[in-house]
């Protein structure tokens, strides 16, 4: 296996685990929620939330991964 379809394999593990646990937290039944997500359509991203500070938080989050990204294909990672 290449060194990147391991770390694809670790990001998909890492993904179905983090849904497990989110299921088998207790749920508030009163409180404030934030919600928010991203649709990547392409290089453009869509972000929508509740409040401004969920959003702020999707781009955060977005932008680093972007660099993470252009990082990688700078650095010949991805040829």
């Amino acid at each position: 296996m290449s060194p990147l379809e391991v770390i694809g394999l670790l990001l998909i593990v890492c993904g179905v685990i983090l849904i497990l646990v989110a299921l088998l937290l207790p749920r508030r039944r009163f409180g404030d929620y934030s919600v928010g997500g991203i649709i990547l359509v392409g290089p453009i991203p869509i972000i929508f939330g509740k409040n401004i500070k969920t959003s702020l938080l999707i781009v955060l989050i977005v932008v680093s991964l972007m660099m993470m990204l252009f990082m990688a294909v700078l650095m010949g990672v991805w040829k």
